[in-house]
């Protein structure tokens, strides 16, 4: 009997010997390229100072189906421009926030300025304002300010603008809605309203030039809805868009963070890539470090008699996308890359003619004759 236990003995354990290092590396690989979850200590901070860099649309092997769990996101990307976004309380930005927004909230400069086709009206210095909040835990835009028309003025969302609620992990889904008066003496009221809809749709490893060695990451796929109005005018500014962010433990900023147009035929077509970066000198790169505006555009001929318009565009705007709107808010073009704009099946009227470029914003309205 002792012969038979000991033959076991020694089949088990060179069963275990050959097997055992299989195992610590499944649990190693298991550990080290597991699902993680983001908390509100993996959001930006006061003082934060993130750069990133964007990339071009164009040739993109991004994809929206590229979901699900335990994914390689391998994605090489090259540099167009850089950008920095700088965290700052509001008493820092004007003391005159504080007395609307509060101590506790903090924000970046999102845009130098937005075109508004009224005389006498400008917004300039645009930020946005975010904190921090429990029950439920959740981050949060919270105020937008701007120096309007010459004087600082802040506004507190009547809905906050809720980007994500925490334990964020694989499959959590959450909606919200939104909502932003912006009352601007003797001429009116800008009103923004929108919900959001938020899905973590994916988790496993990313790679890009500022990770170079594969990191954990969840995928979160948030898609808004809303509506920009201003009272005095009879048009409305629509915004169908989707958000694609990898989030990844420790860093303040998305890995990547991808931004698509919901086409009025259905799909999506990708406006803006994005993805945290390391400084790259113009002197070396000839990338430029500049901040994401909103300007207002030039068309000609505007009038146009015969349905075709030229778009007047920044020379930096490489790659962009157009989109035309009625007076009815609804989308009836779009066009990729064209600055030439047959409009011949339009009917004559006025349309709103909004261009989209890495980052940047333009408008236009244009007119079509008979």
């Amino acid at each position: 009997m002792s012969t038979f236990l000991n033959i076991i003995f020694l089949f088990t354990f060179e069963y275990m010997k050959n097997i055992l290092p299989v195992l610590l590396f499944l649990l190693a690989f298991h550990t080290g390229y597991g699902q993680i979850t983001i908390t509100a200590s993996d959001m930006p901070v006061s003082g934060d100072t993130l750069r990133y860099s964007y990339a071009s649309p164009v040739g993109a092997t991004i994809s929206a189906g590229d979901s699900g769990a335990s994914m390689t996101w391998n994605y090489p990307l090259s540099p167009i421009r850089q950008s920095v976004d700088t965290y700052q309380s509001a008493l820092s930005v004007n003391f005159l926030y504080v007395a609307t927004i509060g101590l506790t909230a903090y924000g970046y400069k999102v845009a130098d300025s937005f075109p508004l086709p009224l005389p006498g009206l400008s917004i300039r210095q645009i930020y946005t304002f975010f904190e921090i909040k429990n029950g439920p835990s959740r981050f949060q835009a919270q105020a937008f300010a701007a120096n309007i028309s010459g004087l600082p003025a802040a506004f507190n969302y009547t809905k906050p603008d809720v980007w994500y609620f925490f334990p964020l992990n694989y499959l959590r889904y959450d909606s919200s809605n939104y909502a932003l008066n912006i009352t601007v003496p003797t001429l009116g009221a800008i009103k923004q309203r929108g919900y959001r809809n938020t899905r973590v749709d994916g988790w496993g490893t990313i790679t890009t030039p500022y990770y170079t060695t594969p990191v954990n990451c969840i995928r979160v796929r948030s898609e808004i809805h809303e509506i920009d109005s201003l009272s005095l005018l009879p048009i409305a500014f629509p915004r169908n868009s989707v958000e694609y962010k990898w989030l990844v433990n420790g860093d303040h900023y998305p890995a990547l963070w991808v931004t698509s147009n919901i086409l009025p035929t259905g799909g999506e077509q990708i406006t803006s890539i994005r993805y945290r970066d390391n400084p790259l000198p113009d002197t070396a790169s000839g990338v430029p470090v500049v901040t994401g505006n909103m300007v207002s555009l030039k068309a000609w001929p505007n009038p146009s008699a015969n349905g075709i318009v030229t778009l007047d565009l920044p020379s930096g705007w490489k790659t962009f996308n157009v989109e035309l709107f009625d007076m009815n808010s609804r989308s009836v073009a779009v066009f990729t890359d064209k600055r030439e704009l047959n409009i011949r099946s339009l009917p004559a009227g006025q349309y709103l003619c909004r261009v989209i470029s890495a980052g940047n914003e333009g408008y236009v309205m244009i007119t079509k004759d008979n």
